[in-house]
C-alpha cells in the first residue's frame, strides 16, 4: 500500500472539493493506504487532526510552497491533487516532486494555462468526466479515468418525507418545484450557473402554471466583488411575487449540513442546472441519486450526468479569458425542458432510472473500482527524472547564448 498526500480543500470544507475529500480519502485509508491531507483551503496556522486523518494547513499559495515540505514528512508515494490545474506551479516545486492532479474540464478545448500544467513532465492528469478524458486524449495526454461519487446511503429516495421538507422550506404541499443548487459566487459578468437564465426561463414557465414554484439554493446576497444579487434578479425578470424562495443568509455563515442537503433534493421535482460549464456537477447526481430527474446544458460533464432527465441546447460562447469555449444555453430550451418535467411529474419509472443510473457513482464503487486501478498505474508510473528549475534552464539558456 501507499503513502498518499491528498492535496484539496479541506474535508470539512462547503465545496465540491472538500465533499471529495471527505468521501475519499476515508475510504482510500480503508484499502490500507495512509494518507494526510493537505488543505489548500479551510485550515491556517497549524495542522490538525480529522479523526486519524492528519489534515496541514493552507499556504494560501494553492500548496504550491509547502507542498514539498509536508510531502517529504508524510514520506509521500504519491501526491493527488483535487483542483483546477492552471492553480499548480510544478517549476516552483523541489527537484523529483511529482503529483496527479484530478481535475476539472469545463471549456473545449482545454485552455491553455490548464494544459501547460497537464502537458508538465511532472504532472499525470486524472480526468474526473467522460468529456475531459476525451479533451486530454485529444492533445496527447495519457490520462487516469476516475469519476466524482455520491454517498447513496445518505443520498437517497426520501418522497414519504416530501411534505415534511416543504413545511421546513414553507412551501406548499401540492406545487410543483424546480430546484437550484449552486455557488452564488464569482464575476457576475461570467455567470457560469447561469442563475440568470434559470430565472428568466423560471418566469415563462410559471406565467403558464400557477402551481410552480422555484427553490434556489444559493445565497441570494451578492457578496463583496463576487456573485450578484439573485433577489435583485427576480425583480429584474419580474419572476412571479411569493413563488421564489432562498435559504436564509446566515445559513451560509452558520454551515448546511450534507445530511439537510440530502433532504432538500427530497422536496423537489425537478434539478434544473443549466450551466455554462461544469468539470463535474456533483448536484445532479445527488439529485438523481434521491430519485429527481434533472434539466442540465448540453455541455461538458452534464451530458453524460444526465441519466434521466433533458438536456438543454444553446450555443458556444467565448470565454476570451481563458482562450476557450464555455455554453450559453437557450432559454426557450429551458422551458420546454421545465414543460417536459412538468408533464412528468410523480413519474416512478423516471424516478427509478434516475436511482439506476447514480448508484453506478456511488462513492464505494469509484474507490473499489476506479481509485484501485488509478493507484495501481501511480504505482508502475516511474518517478520523474530530475529536471531544470525555469530560472535555472533560463540562466543554462543565456551562458549558452553568450558562448556562442
Amino acid at each position: 500500500m501507499s503513502r498518499l498526500l491528498w492535496l484539496s480543500n479541506a474535508p470539512w470544507a462547503p465545496s465540491g472539493y472538500g465533499e471529495q475529500t471527505a468521501l475519499f480519502v476515508p475510504r482510500l485509508a480503508e484499502q490500507g493506504h495512509d494518507v494526510a491531507c493537505l488543505a489548500n483551503y479551510g485550515l491556517a496556522g497549524q495542522y490538525t487532526r480529522w479523526g486519524p486523518v492528519t489534515v496541514y494547513p493552507s499556504d494560501n499559495h494553492w500548496g504550491n510552497v509547502n507542498l514539498g515540505v509536508y510531502a517529504d514528512l508524510h514520506r509521500a508515494d504519491h501526491v493527488i491533487a483535487l483542483c483546477d490545474a492552471w492553480v499548480l506551479h510544478p517549476d516552483t516545486w523541489p527537484e523529483q516532486l511529482t503529483a496527479a492532479i484530478w481535475t476539472p474540464i469545463d471549456h473545449w478545448p482545454i485552455p491553455p494555462a490548464v494544459l501547460a500544467v497537464l502537458q508538465h513532465e511532472r504532472i499525470t492528469p486524472i480526468a474526473m468526466s467522460r468529456f475531459g478524458h476525451e479533451w486530454m486524449q485529444r492533445f496527447e495526454l495519457d490520462p487516469i479515468y476516475v469519476p466524482h461519487g455520491v454517498d447513496t446511503s445518505l443520498f437517497q429516495p426520501r418522497r414519504a418525507d416530501r411534505d415534511a421538507i416543504r413545511d421546513e422550506l414553507e412551501i406548499p404541499h401540492d406545487v410543483f418545484l424546480v430546484g437550484m443548487v449552486g455557488a452564488n459566487v464569482g464575476n457576475p459578468d461570467l455567470p457560469r450557473k447561469m442563475f440568470t437564465k434559470a430565472i428568466d426561463a423560471f418566469t415563462l414557465f410559471a406565467g403558464e402554471h400557477d402551481d410552480a414554484w422555484l427553490y434556489v439554493h444559493a445565497n441570494a446576497i451578492a457578496q463583496p466583488g463576487s456573485g450578484m444579487a439573485l433577489d435583485e434578479v427576480c425583480e429584474l425578470y419580474r419572476a412571479p411575487q411569493g413563488r421564489v424562495r432562498f435559504p436564509h443568509a446566515k445559513a451560509f455563515q452558520l454551515g448546511i449540513p450534507r445530511q439537510a442537503m440530502a433532504y432538500l433534493y427530497g422536496a423537489f421535482d425537478v434539478l434544473l442546472q443549466p450551466s455554462m460549464g461544469e468539470g463535474f456537477g456533483i448536484p445532479l447526481l445527488e439529485a438523481q441519486a434521491t430519485g429527481i430527474p434533472v434539466i442540465a446544458s448540453d455541455h461538458s460533464a452534464m451530458a453524460e450526468l444526465c441519466g434521466a432527465g433533458w438536456l438543454v441546447a444553446g450555443d458556444r460562447w467565448c470565454d476570451y479569458a481563458q482562450r476557450a469555449f464555455f455554453f450559453d444555453p437557450y432559454v426557450p430550451s429551458i422551458v420546454a425542458a421545465l414543460e417536459q418535467a412538468y408533464q412528468h411529474r410523480d413519474d416512478e419509472e423516471l424516478a427509478a432510472r434516475a436511482v439506476g443510473f447514480a448508484i453506478d457513482y456511488d462513492a464505494d464503487t469509484v474507490a473499489d473500482t476506479y481509485w484501485r486501478h488509478a493507484l495501481e498505474r501511480l504505482d508502475r508510473t516511474p518517478a520523474a527524472a530530475p529536471t531544470e528549475s525555469r530560472q535555472a534552464r533560463r540562466a543554462r539558456e543565456r551562458r549558452e547564448r553568450s558562448a556562442a
